[in-house]
Order: structure tokens, then sequence, then C-alpha cells
């Protein structure tokens, strides 16, 4: 795995700091590592060779540890201004249809190039989605109240929608990410497949819930009396998968246990 950063002295026993940029600057796998000089010499002649062989900046030592964090943070942030250009320049081209290009395969794009961006998916009668990717893994998602991986879940389902990639403003990140994607992509797969099934064993979508038989709250984990709770105040299946954090397969997965132990009745 390449470095964030090569912060490298000129006089180095071995391989001086020349040769290591040099090297480091004709590689096509590293070449766009940002590379510091640290140096004890002032001349200007040396300070025009490191700027000539590809340095980002050439410190001279003596020097306070907090001027070069300082030149480090610059260095990022230039890199990161640098990025979101592009991605501006980029947008029409990485924008299209579902239909053509499917969620999952956008988000190996990401995953494989190891790319940093957000996806706004758009939808017909739906809220816009997003997903936010930083260094090929997801850092968040939303759809509407859905967050996280419930979120991703519910998008893989769009098959008609628009999307369009932005570039990331700031790194927030929901809880439990970030997720590689393959990972998400595997298990958002699987979810959806055993969704599919219980759903065609137990057809809830149409009908109200409400509670037969409440067990004591003695014999309840915090998310099952969650989940009676959701289903006392709101009685149909989209409000409680809407009210919940968990995603949709859990969430079902849940009420089909209490249905067959008559907890729960539908209508």
């Amino acid at each position: 795995e390449n470095p964030d950063i090569i912060i490298a002295d000129v006089n180095m026993p071995g391989m001086d700091g020349w040769e290591l940029c040099s090297q480091i600057r004709s590689n096509p796998f590293t070449s766009f590592i940002p590379f510091i000089f640290l140096t004890s010499r002032v001349e200007a002649p040396d300070r025009i060779r490191g700027i000539q062989m590809g340095a980002d900046d050439y410190l001279t030592k003596p020097f306070e540890m907090e001027e070069l964090i300082a030149r480090v943070h610059l260095i990022f942030q230039r890199i990161r201004k640098t990025q979101e250009s592009l991605l501006l320049r980029e947008k029409k081209s990485l924008s299209g249809s579902t239909k053509e290009m499917a969620l999952p395969d956008l988000l190996q794009m990401f995953g494989l190039n190891q790319k940093t961006g957000m996806l706004r998916i758009t939808r017909m009668g739906f809220p816009p989605g997003i997903i936010a990717v930083e260094n090929g893994r997801i850092i968040r998602a939303e759809l509407g109240p859905a967050h996280g991986a419930k979120a991703i879940y519910r998008l893989l389902l769009w098959h008609d929608a628009h999307f369009e990639m932005e570039p990331l403003l700031d790194s927030k990140t929901d809880p439990g990410m970030p997720l590689g994607v393959e990972e998400v992509l595997m298990e958002g797969m699987r979810q959806l497949d055993e969704l599919k099934a219980l759903e065609q064993e137990l057809p809830l979508m149409d009908k109200r819930l409400r509670i037969a038989a409440p067990p004591p709250a003695s014999e309840l984990s915090p998310r099952e009396e969650a989940l009676i709770g959701a289903v006392k105040k709101l009685g149909t299946l989209p409000e409680v998968l809407d009210e919940v954090p968990w995603t949709d397969y859990e969430v079902y997965r849940m009420l089909a246990y209490f249905i067959r132990k008559g907890v729960i009745a539908p209508d």
C-alpha cells in the first residue's frame, strides 16, 4: 500500500534523497505521492534542484515540528482542491441512468480505483439518495429517513434512476462505516434475496400491524422493544421500516418472528 506522503532527508546512507525522489517520480504507481525534502543546505541551487525533481516542498533544518505539520496540511488541501476541480470537469461524463450502468457497477468502479466522490441518485416520486465514497470506501449514505447500509440496500433496488457524481466536500461518516464496496454489495445482495423470500412467504406491505399479545418488557431485547413500540405507534409496514434504524431485512425478519409467535398480527 502506498504512503500518503513521503518526507525524506537529502543526506541519507545508501540512497540520498535526490535518488529516492527520482525513483518515486519515475514510477507511474508512485509518481503522484507528495514528497517533501528535509535538508540542512540553504543554497538556492539545492532548493531549485528539489523543485525541478518534482518535490512538493523543501524544508530547511532545523525547523519546528508545527511548521512541518502545517506544510503537510497545505499539500493535502491543495490535492483535495485539485481532485474536486477534476471531479467537477468530469461531472457530465460521470452521469447517466442505472438502466445503463447499475449501481453495483458504479460502486465497484469507486472501490477498484480507490476514488473519492459522492453519487447522487434520483428517481421520480422518491427523495434523492446519496452515497459518499472516500478512497474507495463508503463513508455514508442517505435516502430519506434511511442512513448507512439501510439506505444503500434500498438504493440497490433502483433500476430506473438517474445518477450524477459530485465532489465529496466533507468526510462525515455514518456509524458503522467506512465499509469496503465489495463487503457492502455482498451483504446487500444477500439481504435483498432473503427479504424477497420473506415477502413472498409473509406479504405484509398492504396490511396493518397490531400487537395481539404483548410480551413482558423483561423478555424483550432493546431492539425488540423498539420494534414493538414502532408497531404500536404506526401500524403499517412502510412506516415501521422507516421508523427504526435497522435494515429492511432485519426488521422484516423480526416481524415474521413475532407474527409466528402470535405477538404481532397483520389485519
